[in-house]
């Protein structure tokens, strides 16, 4: 929206009557109007918490509004937008693993920040992961993390404990089952949340995938006949016997309220999920616990930068929404977003607690924690969600290798683009 200037016709009106009258007013005066620079929310659940952050810095001046959108496919949508040249100024972008993403870092869409004073109020050890080809597209928010959920009332109540290991929670899943109980709450009726559940574990079995995935582009080794690989294949099909009758007709919002409603003790998720679990049922006391390995065994968990903002190269107000950045890099800005969305945020300084993921963010302390910033090429990322759920309908070896030597033969095509990725990254 062009900044304009707005003259008040009443008042000059009312000038020129009186003047015929003899009567006297102060001189014309004129207002200006605010610049109004438009936010596109990536995440539905993110526009209440994004909201916190956009009416307390239209509050702290009175230049700039800023105003929040979202649209019912907002990828779409953003995709017919940067055709047209009429993207919005600032849009929440997911991180660079994400292909959604890298659209618009590829194609020039987002504008480099680097240079700009607030990166200094960004935890430095983050920026290497919002960094593309030398330059910075994105400013980052909040970290995502993944791993089970536990009802942990739920589950002292009944008599159970919590598991530490692998194989407890197999024992504790195979008891509650004789018991008559569901252990499990799987949303296995969207592809993401299956390849979600088997990301969980290969990281939990052996830390990033990145060098792994380099090898297989290489030609040096295949998913097929990875031991690792195979191991976090055969337990995310295990696991599916502890899980609801109806998993695979299950969709994310459903599986979130049923969870939320007391049916099952664990729910294979990440931080993403929490607050939409607190607000079906805010009574719930929650651990989230990084995906458990064999005894002896350290686990690891993946973070990656999930809640990113971006100033768009269309945007017609760059300084103005800079200014925006500016404000929410703050640490206590940035914790009225933090708080709201009880995730572990990117700015420094930020003082904050986040009890329900103790467990998870013990892994940063210990140094079993591994941050991804480069996501598969798209073509493999699309196999790979288009048909991991025939996993799970037809869990056979024969289904499980002809899975995974596609994503080799599709890896090794696409080998120079995700090298490339991998190069310019960091």
């Amino acid at each position: 929206m062009k900044n304009r200037r707005k003259t008040v016709f009443g008042a000059a009106l009312l000038f020129c009557l009186c003047s015929v009258c003899g009567c006297s007013f102060a001189p014309e005066t004129q207002t200006e109007e605010k610049i109004e620079l438009e936010l596109m929310v990536h995440k539905r659940e993110d526009v209440e918490s994004m909201g916190k952050l956009v009416d307390a810095f239209n509050r702290s001046q009175d230049r700039i509004q800023v105003r929040e959108t979202i649209a019912p496919d907002v990828d779409t949508e953003l995709r017919i937008r940067a055709v047209k040249g009429e993207l919005p100024d600032l849009v929440q972008l997911n991180g660079l693993q994400a292909k959604e993403c890298m659209e618009y870092v590829e194609g020039g869409y987002l504008m480099d920040l680097t240079g700009q004073a607030f990166l200094e109020n960004v935890r430095q050890e983050l920026l290497p992961y919002v960094s593309y080809d030398g330059k910075i597209p994105l400013f980052p928010m909040t970290l995502s993390y993944e791993g089970i959920f536990v009802n942990l009332d739920k589950l002292s109540q009944d008599g159970y404990e919590l598991p530490a290991t692998y194989e407890e929670l197999l024992a504790t899943a195979e008891k509650i089952q004789e018991d008559g109980g569901t252990p499990f709450l799987f949303a296995d009726e969207d592809n993401w949340s299956v390849r979600l559940s088997l990301e969980a574990i290969e990281t939990a079995l052996g830390g990033s995938q990145a060098e792994f995935w380099e090898q297989v582009a290489l030609g040096q080794a295949k998913f097929q006949s990875d031991r690792q690989t195979l191991e976090a294949v055969e337990r995310m099909i295990e696991l599916r016997k502890y899980g609801q009758e109806d998993a695979l007709e299950t969709g994310y919002d459903e599986a979130v309220e049923r969870f939320a409603a007391g049916e099952a003790y664990f729910f294979p998720q990440g931080s993403w999920c929490y607050q939409a679990l607190l607000r079906k049922n805010p009574k719930l006391r929650l651990s989230l616990l990084p995906f458990p390995v064999r005894e002896g065994e350290e686990p690891h968990v993946s973070f990656w930068i999930d809640s990113n903002l971006a100033i768009t190269s269309q945007s017609e107000h760059p300084q103005e929404a800079a200014e925006f950045l500016a404000f929410v890099s703050l640490p206590e800005n940035m914790a009225l977003y933090t708080e709201a969305q009880q995730a572990f945020g990117c700015a420094d300084g930020l003082e904050q607690e986040i009890p329900y993921a103790d467990a998870v963010l013990g892994c940063l302390e210990q140094g079993t924690a591994c941050c991804e910033a480069v996501g598969l090429p798209q073509a493999v990322s699309r196999f790979r969600d288009e048909n991991i759920r025939k996993l799970l309908i037809d869990p056979g070896s024969g289904a499980v290798q002809e899975y995974l030597e596609e994503c080799t033969r599709l890896l090794r095509e696409y080998a120079k683009e995700y090298l490339t990725m991998k190069e310019k990254t960091g």
